[in-house]
């Protein structure tokens, strides 16, 4: 009866199943108390009555389950956080960049055609101008042999149309048509290690002369406190004849300050040639488009212009020390003239004075002085004063010579601007590299006589100089 009871209740407790839930036991510590608890009272009464195995089970089966009304707790709505997979591509708006781009090449290109179309009449102009200069390049000799009967109108003949070719600044020296180094470099270096030689000479006799002028002027200071009868006069032209040493001598050092700048600014204008040269000949052949241009010079014509510079150089050098050397050689006259002078005066003075000139000087100072006590000291001024008229005589052998040799080198360069003047001959072409090998080798021979020079120059002073002291 009781179990009927039980089952037909069943359904009506299972409706509210679904508003209750477990308990969990192992969480709970007090229903853990309590569950120990009613197990022990359960034992107590099943040991005082005794139970059926059926109601044991029923009971065991029936024993209830802790439990509790369900309650919900309102928990907030998570918002998923977007994911982004690491190799999305990131969308760009092309169309946009695209439209921008197009319109900028757009804009540029109007912008360029509306120049082009503005600089149409300028770029015809220029285009115009180099086609007029490049045909009158081209057809300037023919015009000017054509019109050459016009010259002889007055007021024509002047005009650039009748202007000769080998015009150049008014000069009447013809341009060369083909350049000839290796002449040019011999004649060079001959006449320049002549002149260097004996300009080592020049400083030399220029120093002895310096000293005899200062022994002639103690030989002043004597003649003026001697008896002679014309003391006076023998003491104007032996300050006359000391002036003049003077200048002579300076004359002397300035000749030798300008052989050796003229040899460098030879050697100045050859390395300048040899490298223009070089220059041209390591640079690649002109192209198709710079044929075109009128203005610019082949290798020929660069070479050419560098021998005619180098030529006219050494033209105007060697006229400035021709220059040079004839007013040395005029002061050397002018010294031999002023030693006839007092040669005569002091003959008339004393007969006894030996007739030779080169030992004038000497004798005057030894007829009012040498006997002296206090001139004792001053042998060396009478050796001095002897050997001036051989130091002058040294010079003018210097200066003289020093002349020739300029005189010579001027007739070879004349020579060679003639003959490079004429018309080329066949096969007599000099190749570049024959002009740099002459052309450096005459740069070290010059260089090489230059070094000679200054040891020979050292040498003999220091020898002088010894002997002074």
């Amino acid at each position: 009866m009781s179990s009927q009871h039980t089952t037909r209740k069943r359904p009506v407790s299972d409706e509210h199943d679904e508003a209750w839930e477990d308990v969990d036991v192992d969480l709970d510590p007090k229903s853990q108390i309590l569950d120990l608890k009613q197990e022990f009272e359960e034992e107590v009464d099943s040991r005082s009555r005794t139970r059926s195995p059926a109601r044991s089970a029923t009971s065991a089966r029936l024993s209830p389950r802790k439990r509790r009304f369900k309650t919900t707790t309102a928990s907030p709505k998570k918002v998923p956080s977007p994911v982004v997979q690491p190799n999305a591509k990131i969308a760009l708006p092309t169309e946009h960049m695209y439209n921008g781009g197009l319109f900028m090449v757009v804009y540029v290109l109007d912008v360029l055609k509306m120049a082009i179309l503005l600089l149409r009449k300028p770029l015809g102009f220029l285009v115009f101008l180099w086609m007029f200069a490049f045909i009158l390049h081209r057809i300037s000799h023919t015009l000017r042999a054509a019109f050459a009967p016009l010259c002889y109108i007055p007021g024509i003949s002047s005009s650039s149309l009748c202007l000769p070719d080998n015009y150049a600044g008014g000069s009447d020296t013809p341009s060369p048509k083909w350049a000839d180094y290796p002449t040019l470099v011999d004649v060079q270096s001959a006449t320049f290690e002549q002149l260097l030689d004996e300009s080592s000479s020049g400083s030399v006799l220029a120093l002895k002369i310096k000293k005899a002028e200062m022994a002639t002027t103690d030989l002043v200071t004597l003649v003026r406190v001697s008896d002679l009868r014309s003391r006076d006069m023998l003491g104007d032209a032996l300050r006359q004849f000391v002036d003049d040493a003077r200048l002579a001598g300076r004359a002397l050092n300035k000749l030798n300050s300008k052989v050796a700048g003229a040899v460098d600014g030879i050697m100045a204008v050859n390395d300048y040639a040899l490298k223009t040269i070089e220059a041209a000949q390591t640079e690649s052949p002109p192209s198709f488009l710079g044929q075109l241009v009128p203005w610019t010079k082949p290798r020929t014509d660069l070479v050419l212009s560098t021998f005619e510079d180098s030529m006219n150089y050494l033209s105007f050098t060697i006229q400035g020390l021709v220059l040079e050397f004839e007013l040395n050689l005029q002061n050397l006259n002018k010294l031999e003239e002023q030693l006839s002078v007092l040669h005569e005066l002091v003959s008339r003075e004393d007969t006894s004075i030996s007739s030779a000139k080169s030992d004038l000087l000497g004798e005057l100072w030894t007829k009012v002085g040498g006997n002296r006590r206090k001139l004792r000291g001053y042998e060396h001024h009478l050796q001095l004063l002897k050997g001036l008229t051989e130091y002058r005589k040294q010079a003018l052998v210097h200066v003289v010579s020093a002349l020739q040799t300029l005189t010579q080198m001027s007739e070879d360069i004349e020579n060679l601007r003639e003959r490079v003047a004429a018309p080329e001959l066949t096969g007599s072409r000099i190749p570049v590299e024959v002009h740099i090998r002459s052309i450096q080798n005459g740069l070290d021979r010059v260089k090489e006589g230059r070094s000679k020079a200054k040891v020979k120059e050292s040498e003999a002073l220091k020898r002088i100089m010894g002997a002074e002291v």
